[in-house]
C-alpha cells in the first residue's frame, strides 16, 4: 500500500519538472511555465519540499531547518519571510490533496472524448482542442449536442495523473462535474496510474466533489510564487 508521504512525492513529480539536483524548473506541461519558488507538501508524518532552481543553497538550508524544527506544524510565516530574500512573494496557493481509492468502481454516464468526437468541445472548451493530446484521458457530459462539463488530466507522469474539472456556468449544480471526474479516475487507474485530485481551500464546488466521492486526503499543498 502506498503511504501518504509516497503519494505526496508522486504528486510533486506530477506537478513539476526538475533538474538533476531535484530543483523544480517548470510546471509539468508542454507549454513552458515557470515553477513556483517553493512547494511544500504536508502529510501527517512528514513533508515533501521542492525548491525552484533559482534558490541559493543557503536559503534552502534555512527553509529546510525551519521545516525540520516542527514537521507537523510548519511555520509558513517564517518561510515566506525567508523566501522574500530571493524574490518578492506574489502568490500563496493552499489546498488539500486527495487520491481516489484503489479499484475505484463508481459508475458514470460521462462519455470519453476521442479524436472521433472532439468536435463536442468546440463550443464550450475550445482551449482543450489545442491541448487535446496531453490532456488525456478526457471525459465529458453532453447536453444540447455539446460538452457542458469536462474532466481531463491537468498533468501526468508515469505513476499518476492530476484531475482538472470544469463545468459551464449555466450547467453547474447538476452533478455533471462529479460524473466526469468519476469516469476520468477509473480510466486513469486502468492505465496503472494513481488518480490524484487537489484543489484550493476556497474552491467550494471542487471540494464538494471530493467529499461526495469520499476521496482520501493524504496531505495539504502549499505553492509559493
Amino acid at each position: 500500500m502506498v503511504t501518504d508521504l509516497e503519494l505526496m512525492e508522486i504528486q510533486a513529480d506530477v506537478l513539476f519538472k526538475k533538474d538533476n539536483l531535484g530543483r523544480i524548473t517548470e510546471i509539468n506541461e508542454p507549454i513552458c511555465k515557470s515553477a513556483p519558488l517553493f512547494f511544500l507538501g504536508r502529510t501527517k508524518v512528514d513533508n515533501v519540499l521542492r525548491f525552484n532552481e533559482s534558490f541559493p543553497e543557503t536559503i534552502i538550508n534555512e527553509v529546510t531547518q525551519i521545516v525540520n524544527q516542527n514537521p507537523t506544524n510548519v511555520d509558513i510565516g517564517k518561510i515566506v519571510i525567508i523566501l522574500n530574500k530571493v524574490k518578492a512573494i506574489s502568490k500563496i496557493w493552499i489546498g488539500p490533496a486527495y487520491v481516489f481509492p484503489e479499484n475505484f468502481n463508481m459508475i458514470s454516464d460521462a462519455i470519453k472524448i476521442t479524436n472521433a468526437n472532439k468536435r463536442l468541445l468546440q463550443s464550450g472548451f475550445p482551449n482543450l482542442l489545442k491541448q487535446f493530446e496531453w490532456r488525456q484521458p478526457l471525459f465529458a457530459v453532453i447536453e444540447d449536442g455539446t460538452a457542458v462539463s469536462v474532466c481531463c488530466s491537468a498533468r501526468i507522469s508515469k505513476k499518476a495523473a492530476e484531475a482538472s474539472v470544469e463545468t459551464l456556468e449555466a450547467y453547474q449544480g447538476k452533478g455533471y462535474g462529479r460524473e466526469c471526474v468519476i469516469a476520468w479516475a477509473r480510466e486513469v487507474q486502468k492505465k496503472g496510474r494513481h488518480s490524484l485530485y487537489s484543489t484550493a481551500w476556497d474552491n467550494f464546488p471542487s471540494e464538494a466533489i471530493a467529499k461526495k466521492l469520499n476521496l482520501y486526503k493524504y496531505g495539504i499543498d502549499f505553492h509559493i510564487s
